[in-house]
């Protein structure tokens, strides 16, 4: 008796089917469970989303056209008491950050980073 090997074939998958499982990949929601509910890899998935984040990240124009200019005292005013309170919206999630205000260096420094 011989045995044929199978050939296997790659699956491709259109750009609207990834942009629809990352879309489903929200906090809180399993990367896995939503990929064999679709009968795609985890990894893959995860592949998926890696690539649209790069691919959607803003460029520093683009970013620089959207900052709202603030008003900052001199040093010798500042208060350093309170926090530092940032909204950031992206799509339907929205993250809430609160930083002391006696660390608003670290807050830029860690907010310069974070935009790149």
């Amino acid at each position: 008796m011989s045995s044929t090997p199978t050939i296997r074939s790659r699956r491709h998958h259109s750009t609207e089917f990834k942009q629809e499982l990352i879309g489903l990949c929200q906090p809180g929601v399993s990367i896995s469970a939503v990929a064999l509910a679709h009968g795609v890899n985890a990894n893959l998935l995860r592949r998926w989303i890696k690539a649209f984040a790069v691919e959607t990240t803003l460029s520093e124009e683009s970013i620089l056209g959207k900052l709202v200019p603030i008003r900052v005292e001199s040093k010798s005013s500042v208060s350093t008491e309170g926090n530092i309170q940032l909204e950031i919206q992206r799509g339907s999630t929205r993250i809430h950050i609160k930083w002391p205000i006696a660390e608003a260096h670290a807050c830029a420094q860690w907010l310069g980073e974070w935009i790149k």
